[in-house]
């Protein structure tokens, strides 16, 4: 009860076709009769063609094909509809529910992994309503399949309802045999799927190391792994497979031990001898077809529940005050957060002067771009305030929040598209062209835009890879520009730059400061030249913080972060 509950919540907001499930349903039941007088016509055709053939009904027995064909290209056409809508419905709704999670929540799960959620998972939504339609017109069909055996022979029905308990023991064992197997091929292919995705993103990393050899004896042993679990699922599948015919073999003995006895004494003819094994076989189908959901069930959950705890997680908190005030210090006091059970920053306390320039300085894992997620709120500190003047920064709407900062980083600042739906990105107002002109020339991007075939409209490829270093970063530096934000911060940005790049995006980041209040994470000396305040970070905690004077003067670590920039 507690899991249907749950389930519930995936569909809850998302437009049940209602109306095609019911119409799926009926037609299924319909299905049912039509095969039933199939299979009476069937019989009635043999007894009467030892005497003469019956022209109406044949025409009936024509007619009723044509219907079932009709019937069966309908139910085959709805279901993959419903289906389709139903998971179409999920997957919009785990994508908004993806937009709205916490940043937390990304880093607990890999890309590809929620990737999957969104596409593969969301397609078993429809399995809870296919297994109810199914189960109910399965059973309808049973019953409308035993009662036409009786009718044709109360005895032979009695014998093959004695022997289907054990044959439903059997498909039983086999049924779970099949699962765990399937079970364990699907998690062979996920562990040979992880393990070909990041290979195939470090491939350049490999060839580097000359680790060629060693990677394709280590892809052999998951591809083997997934061979033998396959294999294994591939004979117990076959083995279900081979049940089929087992059924009706049954059908068959009971009906060849008793047809002598039946048909000299003139209880049944041979045309409902057919029709009996006939239906006999189509009740084994259907003893095999309860199985067979309950190994969809099975699955189903195993994957919804992974779509549920998705959906469970809670969202961002949004609600708060507009973000409108006069600038203000930002303050930290006191702040401690960690991804994990060690901390990243422990006991942090600086201060970022309104309208000035600071940089953040120190070694690798000092707790910088940690730093800089929690201004942005990406995160939450795990203790202590950041604050905004005298007010807590989660006082504040996040939506308004974010809108006054911008990021310019080193790591991918561009997506797929166009130049133009790039340096948009974020922006909620109409842009005119000559404004678009204007950002383009500040950021130093307008002349390498308009020599590039389509110029605005240019495409993007993914991550920027059409485009340079340095061109890449100047476009998302038009971005943060158009954007306007009143907090500008700059992880890096001129980082893995040539001499020429780095000048480049230099000029248009100097133009993009101006009169903004700038924090920046800086690589070298020269980057933090326009800087009039400095914090010094090591080992998560604040070492020292003032002006660039004061700490050239008091400061080791600066001193000897300005000496070796300079050398």
């Amino acid at each position: 009860m507690k899991r249907i509950k749950r389930y519930q919540n995936i569909f809850r907001g998302v437009r049940i076709p209602w109306v095609m499930l019911a119409v799926l349903l009926i037609l299924n039941i319909i299905e049912s009769h039509v095969f039933l007088e199939q299979t009476t016509l069937t019989a009635d055709i043999i007894d009467t063609s030892q005497k003469a053939i019956n022209a109406n009904q044949l025409v009936r027995f024509i007619v009723v094909l044509l219907v079932n064909s009709a019937l069966s290209i309908s139910i085959n056409y709805i279901n993959g509809w419903t289906d389709q809508k139903l998971s179409h419905g999920v997957r919009n709704k785990l994508w908004n529910k993806l937009m709205h999670l916490p940043t937390r929540y990304y880093d607990q799960e890999s890309g590809d992994t929620l990737v999957s959620r969104v596409t593969t998972d969301s397609d078993h939504s429809a399995t809870y309503f296919n297994i109810a339609i199914k189960f109910v017109s399965t059973v309808y069909a049973s019953a409308v399949a035993v009662r036409q055996m009786y009718r044709y022979s109360p005895q032979l029905t009695f014998y093959m309802l004695i022997a289907m308990p054990i044959l439903l023991t059997i498909s039983a064992l086999v049924g779970k045999l099949s699962f765990t197997a399937n079970k364990k091929a699907q998690v062979a292919f996920a562990d040979a799927l992880g393990y070909l995705v990041e290979r195939t993103r470090n491939l350049r990393l490999i060839k580097a190391a000359r680790m060629e050899h060693a990677e394709q004896q280590a892809g052999k042993k998951w591809f083997d792994r997934q061979f033998q679990v396959s294999l294994l699922s591939t004979t117990v599948n076959s083995l279900t497979a081979a049940l089929i015919p087992i059924f009706g073999g049954v059908g068959i003995v009971v009906s060849f031990v008793m047809v002598g006895i039946l048909v000299q004494e003139g209880v049944i003819t041979v045309g409902k001898l057919v029709g009996f094994y006939t239906l006999s076989g189509l009740l084994s189908a259907h003893m095999l077809t309860f199985l067979q959901l309950y190994a969809s069930l099975k699955e189903a959950n195993g994957r919804l529940d992974k779509v549920a705890e998705l959906l469970e997680t809670p969202d961002e908190k949004q609600e708060g005050i507009e973000f409108d005030v006069a600038d203000a210090d930002l303050v930290a006091e006191n702040v401690s957060f960690s991804y994990s059970d060690t901390p990243t920053l422990n006991g942090v306390n600086f201060r970022i002067p309104k309208g000035q320039i600071t940089a953040i300085v120190g070694p690798n894992g000092a707790g910088k771009s940690t730093l800089f997620k929690l201004l942005e709120r990406m995160y939450d500190p795990d203790s202590g305030m950041l604050r905004f003047g005298e007010e807590d920064i989660k006082k504040y709407d996040l939506s308004s929040w974010r809108g006054s900062f911008a990021i310019v980083s080193q790591d991918k600042p561009l997506l797929s598209g166009t130049v133009r739906e790039n340096i948009l990105y974020g922006v909620r107002r109409k842009v005119e062209e000559d404004e678009l002109i204007r950002v383009a020339k500040l950021a130093n991007i307008y002349d390498f835009v308009m020599a590039t075939p389509g110029g605005f409209d240019a495409p993007v490829g993914m991550g920027g890879s059409n485009f340079s270093g340095g061109q890449r970063q100047c476009i998302a530096i038009a971005r943060a520009m158009m954007r306007n934000p009143d907090y500008l911060l700059l992880d890096e940005a001129t980082s893995n730059l040539d001499a020429k790049s780095e000048k480049m995006v230099s000029q248009a980041l100097t133009n993009l400061m101006k009169g903004r209040t700038t924090v920046m994470i800086a690589h070298n000396y020269s980057a933090t030249r326009d800087a009039t305040h400095i914090v010094v970070m090591k080992d998560g905690k604040v070492e020292a913080e003032g002006s660039p004077e004061e700490l050239l003067a008091s400061n080791e670590y600066y001193r000897a972060f300005a000496c070796k920039s300079s050398a």
